[in-house]
């Protein structure tokens, strides 16, 4: 059987560049998953804690802080995929009014960002 090539412009599913918004999708889930792996480390604190292991208390607290915190950042993200989404399905960037419901939803969307940086 003789070998069979695709035309040059066809794509399959690996040559089609993600778009923005599967990007913020892709990244909500690694917060996410970041922060169920800082949720079993907080568990393993408490833990520690309770054998009187100096310290743990703290480690747990810093833990659970970074749950929320990587929580929150994974809902951001997702939220603002959705909003990107719902620019393009409404005519896109070019569109005036789908563009300023985006840019509108942006702000709202940073101003719940996380102010805790988990540096202290």
């Amino acid at each position: 059987m003789a070998d069979v090539s695709e035309p040059a412009d066809a794509t399959s599913g690996h040559d089609v560049p993600p778009s923005f918004a599967d990007e913020l999708r892709r990244r909500a889930a690694a917060f996410r998953a970041c922060a169920e792996t800082e949720g079993r480390a907080a568990g393993l604190f408490a833990g520690l804690d309770e054998r009187g292991l100096p310290g743990m208390a703290d480690m747990r607290s810093r833990s659970e802080r970074a749950v929320r915190m990587l929580t929150q950042v994974a809902s951001v993200n997702a939220a603002q995929a959705l909003a990107y989404d719902e620019m393009i399905a409404a005519g896109g960037p070019d569109d005036a009014r789908a563009y300023v419901e985006y840019e509108a939803t942006t702000r709202r969307l940073l101003a719940l960002m996380p102010a805790d940086t988990l540096a202290d």
